[in-house]
C-alpha cells in the first residue's frame, strides 16, 4: 500500500479495547489461517459500516459502557484510505444513531464488536450444525434420534 493510498492513525485506547483488538486479530487469524494485524483487520471489515448500525441502539449504547474506548494503551494503524474513510463514516453514523460525539477509537470498537459477534454466531451455529441429523451421535443423539 503507497503513501498516497494509506494513513497512519494512532489511538489511546483503554485497556477492555485493547483486550478486544486482541480477540479481534487472534479471531481473524484463525479465519484466514494467517498470522493477520489490527490493520488487515479493518481493512477487511471496512466495507461493511452499513451492518454496524443496524445494531439495536441499546446494545451499542450498553457496548460503548462496557467497552470504553479512551485511555492509556497506545497503538499505531497503518489502514486504507478507504478503511480510514470508512471509520469516519461509522463515527459519523453512530454519533447521529446515539445523539452522541464518538470518536474513531469508539467507530474501531464498533467494527471490533461487530466481527466478533459474527464470528462467535458463526461458532455458535457450526457447534448446533443445523445442517441435519448428526450420524456420529456427538450433539447427544444416536443416527439422529434420542436415546
Amino acid at each position: 500500500m503507497g503513501a498516497a493510498d494509506s494513513r497512519d492513525i494512532t489511538l489511546n485506547i483503554s485497556e477492555p479495547l485493547f483486550r478486544l483488538t486482541t480477540e479481534g486479530i487472534r479471531l481473524h487469524s484463525n479465519e484466514t489461517l494467517h498470522h493477520q494485524t489490527l490493520s488487515n483487520l479493518i481493512d477487511h471489515r471496512s466495507s461493511r459500516t452499513e451492518k454496524i448500525g443496524s445494531h439495536d441502539t441499546r446494545t451499542l449504547k450498553e457496548h460503548l459502557t462496557s467497552i470504553p474506548s479512551d485511555g492509556t494503551i497506545r497503538i499505531r494503524l497503518n489502514i486504507s484510505r478507504t478503511s480510514a474513510t470508512s471509520l469516519d463514516e461509522v463515527k459519523d453514523l453512530l454519533s447521529r444513531q446515539l445523539d452522541s460525539k464518538l470518536t474513531v477509537a469508539d467507530a474501531l470498537s464498533f467494527l471490533l464488536f461487530d466481527y466478533v459477534v459474527e464470528q462467535k454466531a458463526a461458532q455458535v451455529m457450526g457447534k448446533l450444525d443445523l445442517s441435519g441429523p448428526d450420524p456420529f451421535g456427538r450433539n447427544g443423539f444416536a443416527n439422529g434420534h434420542s436415546s
